[in-house]
C-alpha cells in the first residue's frame, strides 16, 4: 500500500477529510470542535501537515483577536484522492 504515511493517523485523516471537503478556510476553532482534539493535539497535527505541504495555514487579526485558518492545498487534495482510491481498492480485493 503505497499511500502517504501521514494519512494513515486517524486524527490527521479526519482533518484532511474536513479540510479537503471545505469549500474554503476553516478556522482553528471550527476543526477543534468538530474534531474534539485538544488544542495541542491539533497543533502538532496540522504542523505536521503543514511541514508536508499538505495544508496551508493562514494567521491573521480578526478585530483584536487572532485566527488561524487551513486550506488544503492541492497536493494535500490529490494525496486524499490516492489514499481513498487505495482503500477502496483493498477493500474491494478482499471482497
Amino acid at each position: 500500500m503505497n499511500v502517504n504515511p501521514l494519512l494513515a493517523d486517524r486524527a490527521r485523516l479526519a482533518i484532511m477529510a474536513s479540510l479537503s471537503l471545505a469549500g474554503g478556510p476553516v478556522d482553528f476553532n471550527t476543526l477543534l470542535e468538530e474534531l474534539e482534539l485538544t488544542k495541542g493535539n491539533l497543533s502538532s497535527h496540522m504542523r505536521k501537515l503543514e511541514d508536508a505541504e499538505l495544508v496551508t495555514v493562514r494567521k491573521e487579526f480578526v478585530g483584536r483577536k487572532p485566527r488561524t485558518t487551513y486550506v488544503c492545498t492541492r497536493k494535500g487534495k490529490s494525496e486524499m484522492r490516492h489514499y481513498l482510491s487505495t482503500i477502496e481498492a483493498l477493500l474491494k480485493a478482499k471482497r
